[in-house]
């Protein structure tokens, strides 16, 4: 398990449960000693006990030393070092799945991408991706919850599948690797829309409309990228959205809430210790509808609050003046 996170904890807590051996791997040698003596991740996931199974390490080789299975869940900003460092480390066998919900910074590839830029060749077309709605806290806490495990690869997505499941996590396979992953990034985006909403004082009539026009935008932007259509009904599309933008565990969807309420960017960054992906999501995810010119007006209006200057109100007003059209 590689990134000591509050969702890197939960996963290797919920592997070790299951009596796998888990190392897992932290940047920090401090946060390392903390979680072997310890045995729980304060900073990170309070209220979850690591189990005997799982053994923390700051050393990369030896994380990945004769594994079946990496995992890797650090933030967006940090998987292509991470993938770098591990080429010359990983078993050729070992299967490689990711967790993270972001894009690349400047590049906006997808993780997987990413991941298998790094990778020697014999990984390419064999990346996974693990998603859909898993706060972290509920995982750990063994609150039943079900996932999605996409890859190409059919084997690789069902080796996964058994290696990941347990009474309380139910997971499935996919093949739509593109769907899952641009969902898994762009419900970010939504979740800010979702809480900047909460914090202009919104209804549930308000957020249901909200993350049902969130959800045609994700679909053209899916289906744009080849990916499918059922991905965006699936858990990684409408499952996490729903997770997300409704969730007191939400980063993303509090960082809007405050927006809402009139805090500037640097504020909201500023009160948590957590990163929210949401923000260079949303950079993301506009380059990528100029790219493939689909219309994407709500994430357009995020991204005005977000770095174009724009008020949360006038943002909704913009969104609510738009020319009549049809559902469908």
């Amino acid at each position: 398990m590689l990134n000591a996170g509050g969702w890197g904890t939960a996963l290797a807590t919920l592997l070790g449960r299951a009596g796998h051996d888990v190392r897992l791997w932290a940047r920090r040698p401090e946060l390392v000693a903390a979680l072997n003596l310890a045995r729980e991740n304060t900073p990170y996931l309070p209220g979850v006990r690591l189990p005997n199974t799982v053994r923390s390490t700051a050393d990369l080789a030896e994380a990945v030393t004769g594994c079946q299975a990496a995992i890797l869940v650090p933030i967006s900003i940090g998987m292509r070092d991470l993938a770098r460092q591990l080429a010359a480390l990983l078993p050729p066998a070992a299967v490689v799945v990711h967790g993270t919900k972001g894009f690349e910074p400047a590049t906006w590839l997808r993780a997987s991408q990413v991941i298998e830029d790094e990778l020697s060749p014999v990984h390419r077309g064999r990346v996974a991706a693990l998603s859909g709605p898993t706060h972290a806290e509920e995982v750990g806490l063994g609150i039943p919850t079900a996932a999605v495990v996409a890859c190409g690869d059919l084997d690789v997505a069902t080796r996964l599948q058994h290696l990941l499941s347990s009474p309380a996590f139910r997971v499935y396979t996919n093949p739509d690797i593109i769907g899952v992953e641009l969902c898994a990034s762009v419900k970010n985006v939504i979740a800010l829309a979702a809480g900047i909403g909460d914090g202009l004082g919104g209804g549930d009539n308000a957020k249901a409309a909200l993350m049902t026009r969130s959800l045609a935008e994700l679909s053209r932007l899916v289906l744009a990228a080849d990916g499918r259509a059922d991905t965006v009904a699936g858990l990684a599309g409408i499952g996490d959205l729903i997770a997300t933008c409704t969730s007191r565990h939400s980063r993303n969807r509090r960082a809007g809430e405050l927006l809402g309420r009139g805090w500037t960017v640097d504020q909201v960054l500023a009160d948590g210790r957590q990163v929210v992906e949401g923000l260079p999501a949303t950079k993301a995810t506009v380059a990528l509808a100029h790219r493939w010119d689909i219309e994407m007006p709500i994430t357009a209006q995020v991204h005005a609050v977000l770095f174009e200057g724009r008020g949360p109100v006038e943002a909704l007003s913009e969104l609510m003046s738009r020319d009549p059209t049809a559902e469908h």
